[in-house]
């Protein structure tokens, strides 16, 4: 290596691969090469690093580090610079609150540092639980943007957050600092140290400025959390569970790529734990109690058609509700309860609900119910929360 090929070329250094273009982490590894004629001995050097194919670049800070170890050792007339690399123990001053997080982030990694707000972009990291203890919380709601974006609001604040491949959950410390003291400590509970892998679609999106289209899933889950913050505004109550199943369950969601017995058992019940089954069965009874409404059956959707319901002067619901029933159906049909005749013909039923021919295949199935299922969650999030007549619930 010349020194010459140290100096950063081609304007800002980006975090994804010259080779495969996945994102890349930053690793701390050994540095032993010869620079024009100097051997550059370095432990604990950062480095960028792409878990998918092995790539490896050097930082641009990094890059002046090992240009001055060449400019030392050529001052001092050595041949050899040999050093043990100490971390950066920095702590910036935005909040007296602990929290864990490592300034090499911040500085090596790409896109983050901002000499006008040094450190704000610093990546704090946490277990992705803490999601679970907000959503518990009555005074807080999640929004997804997809499985792994998305925000959490209350009264007076708004933050965003990422998901990574870990299932580490990251905030900047700048966002973090802006919270109340006590919102803080609430965080803290749950911060961990950093995995120093920043790829995300929340890095993209807040650094890059990445926005790509939404799958047809990550539209879906998005309507779905829109839905479900409509009614937390309207009835002040959270009407499905928030947990890792779900969030794994709504991440590992894509179009099938073949057809068989076994695919639509997955496929069926992977949208029905995620669409159905989270939701809160106890919770609805409790706001149809408060609110003076007897539903048809005791069954989570013909509450959750009750409630809603209550609240349309159109009649429209029964028919948005339609294709979280064909999911239902979808699921029985091959949960290997019945016989193969009564899991055909409860089959018929979805298929002719969603307008398709008795014979198609899996892909149809699933392309109508995904795209019925989301304009059903945006037409309800429109009816429960209408724009000029919201009105916010005392928490249930």
């Amino acid at each position: 290596m010349e020194i010459n090929d140290l100096p950063p070329k081609d304007g800002a250094q980006r975090a994804y691969c010259d080779n495969c273009g996945g994102s890349l982490d930053l690793v701390f590894a050994h540095f032993h090469e010869s620079v024009s004629g100097i051997e550059i001995d370095m432990n604990g050097v950062p480095m960028l690093e792409c878990p998918k194919c092995g790539f490896r670049t050097l930082p641009d800070q990094t890059r002046f580090s090992i240009m001055r170890a060449h400019e030392i050792a050529t001052k001092e007339g050595t041949s050899i610079f040999k050093s043990n690399r100490r971390k950066i123990t920095e702590s910036f001053d935005y909040t007296d609150v602990p929290f864990q997080y490592d300034p090499d982030d911040y500085y090596y990694y790409p896109g983050l540092v901002r000499p006008w707000n040094d450190g704000f972009l610093t990546p704090v990291f946490f277990n992705r639980t803490v999601l679970a203890k907000y959503d518990a919380d009555p005074r807080y709601v999640i929004r997804f943007a997809s499985p792994t974006y998305g925000d959490i609001l209350a009264e007076g604040f708004t933050i965003p957050f990422g998901i990574n491949r870990h299932g580490h959950l990251i905030m900047w410390l700048g966002d973090i600092a802006k919270l109340p003291k006590s919102e803080q400590y609430y965080l803290m509970s749950e911060n961990r140290p950093s995995d120093h892998s920043l790829g995300s679609e929340f890095y993209d999106g807040q650094i890059e400025c990445i926005f790509t289209d939404p799958t047809h899933e990550d539209q879906l889950f998005a309507a779905r959390s829109d839905f479900l913050a409509a009614a937390f505004t309207r009835w002040g109550a959270k009407l499905a569970h928030l947990d890792d199943e779900v969030l794994n369950l709504a991440g590992t969601l894509s179009r099938p790529v073949h057809d068989s017995a076994v695919q639509r058992q997955a496929i069926s019940d992977l949208l029905n734990k995620v669409h159905l089954e989270s939701l809160d069965n106890t919770k609805l009874g409790q706001v149809l109690a408060q609110s003076g409404i007897e539903a048809a059956g005791t069954g989570t959707l013909k509450c959750l058609q009750a409630l809603l319901e209550s609240v349309d002067h159109n009649g429209l619901v029964h028919d948005l509700m339609s294709p979280f029933y064909v999911l239902y159906d979808f699921r029985v049909a091959y949960s290997h309860l019945g016989s193969s005749e009564g899991a055909e013909a409860r089959m018929k039923t979805v298929t002719d609900r969603l307008s398709l021919d008795g014979s198609a295949e899996l892909f149809d199935v699933y392309d109508r119910l995904v795209a019925e299922m989301t304009a059903s969650y945006t037409a309800l999030t429109a009816l429960v929360q209408p724009v000029n007549d919201a009105k916010s619930a005392s928490p249930v």
